[in-house]
C-alpha cells in the first residue's frame, strides 16, 4: 500500500511540474562586467651573460610582458635596477649595471613608455654576495618594478 501511495503522489507531483510555467529565458545572453584588477607591484627580471649589456630574446619576451602590464593600471611608475657580479673591478661592474639599465629603458621607450614614467637606478655589484658571502652569478640581471601610483603623490 505504501509503494502505491508514494507511486501515486509521486506522478500527481510529476503532472504539477509540467503543468508550471516556467520563465522563458532570457533574449539576449547575460554578461557581467568584470571588475579592474587591483593595481599591484609587480616585478620582472631580465638575465645577463657576464659582461653582456645588450638584450636578448628572452628580454624581449619580458619586456613586452612589462609593457602589456604597464597599461593594466592608470597610473605607474617604472623602476628599472641594473646589476652586475662581483668579478672585475668595482667601476666597470657600476658602468655594465648603468648600461643594462640604460639598455632596458631604451627598450621600454621604443614600446612607448614614457621616459618621464622611468627611473633608472644603476645598483653595480652592491647585490651582488649570496648571503654565504659567495658571488652570485645571478645578479647579472636588470629589474624592472611596475609600481602604481597614488593619486596624491601624482599632484606633487
Amino acid at each position: 500500500m505504501k509503494i502505491a501511495s508514494l507511486t501515486i503522489i509521486s506522478a500527481a507531483m510529476a503532472a504539477l511540474a509540467a503543468q508550471a510555467e516556467l520563465p522563458a529565458p532570457p533574449q539576449e545572453p547575460v554578461t557581467f562586467e568584470t571588475a579592474p584588477a587591483a593595481c599591484a607591484v609587480e616585478e620582472f627580471t631580465i638575465y645577463f651573460e657576464r659582461g653582456v649589456t645588450r638584450l636578448g630574446d628572452q628580454a624581449e619576451a619580458v619586456l613586452d610582458a612589462v609593457a602589456a602590464d604597464s597599461t593594466q593600471c592608470e597610473y605607474f611608475r617604472i623602476e628599472v635596477a641594473g646589476h652586475a657580479d662581483a668579478t672585475g673591478p668595482e667601476d666597470v661592474n657600476q658602468r655594465v649595471s648603468e648600461d643594462r639599465a640604460e639598455a632596458v629603458m631604451a627598450a621600454l621607450e621604443a614600446r612607448r613608455i614614457s621616459a618621464e614614467q622611468i627611473g633608472v637606478m644603476p645598483k653595480g655589484e652592491a647585490s651582488a654576495y649570496a648571503a654565504n658571502g659567495l658571488v652570485e652569478p645571478l645578479n647579472r640581471k636588470a629589474t624592472v618594478r611596475l609600481v602604481p601610483v597614488s593619486a596624491n603623490s601624482r599632484d606633487s
